[in-house]
């Protein structure tokens, strides 16, 4: 009896491993494109003051499961020509702000902000604020807040909450709501949870 066996120490290895892998983080865009040339599959990136511009040049040549996280309050700017593989991921999480054109996905949480315009698509989660406009698409669940504009679609569940206008799609279900001008096209076994507005004629 009293063997007084501790064996408490191995998952410390991992951890301090992940740690030490994530203390590398870019600060602009030649860090970014240098570190994926490289093979790095986790890119931090953190802009500071500065806007980092990111595009094909830097994000398309690597070929590697990848995920580009956008950290703190950074600011980025990611116009891509032809989307991603599947294996890449770009990630915004913290205060950080993406502006995304072209052909991007990215997943939004905590409390990110991401613009989409274009053929983008925005995954939100937590409590990020995704505004999208031309045809871009967000998929939003938790407490996501998001803008629709144009052309755009979205798809909102859990307590998401949508502001639609201009000939905008939205998909309610959970407890999403939306608040809507008249001509939005509302779909979905959620779509009660509505307020619509008269529509603002110019």
């Amino acid at each position: 009896m009293g063997n007084g066996k501790t064996h408490r120490s191995h998952p410390r290895v991992l951890v301090s491993r992940s740690v030490e892998e994530r203390q590398k983080v870019s600060h602009n865009a030649d860090s970014v494109r240098e570190r994926l040339r490289n093979g790095t599959r986790l890119v931090v990136v953190d802009s500071g003051d500065q806007v980092i511009e990111l595009s094909d040049k830097e994000l398309a040549p690597a070929t590697h499961d990848w995920t580009l996280r956008i950290v703190g309050m950074s600011r980025v700017r990611i116009h891509l020509a032809t989307p991603l593989p599947a294996t890449a991921q770009i990630v915004a999480t913290g205060r950080s702000f993406v502006e995304a054109t072209g052909h991007v996905t990215v997943h939004a949480y905590t409390h990110a902000t991401v613009h989409a315009f274009d053929q983008c698509t925005v995954h939100a989660r937590n409590f990020a604020a995704v505004s999208v406009c031309d045809s871009a698409v967000s998929i939003a669940v938790d407490d996501a807040e998001v803008s629709a504009y144009d052309n755009a679609h979205v798809y909102a569940s859990d307590r998401t909450q949508v502001t639609a206008i201009d000939s905008t799609s939205v998909h309610l279900t959970g407890e999403a709501h939306a608040s809507v001008v008249r001509g939005v096209k509302v779909t979905g076994p959620a779509r009660s949870n509505l307020h619509v507005t008269p529509s603002r004629s110019a």
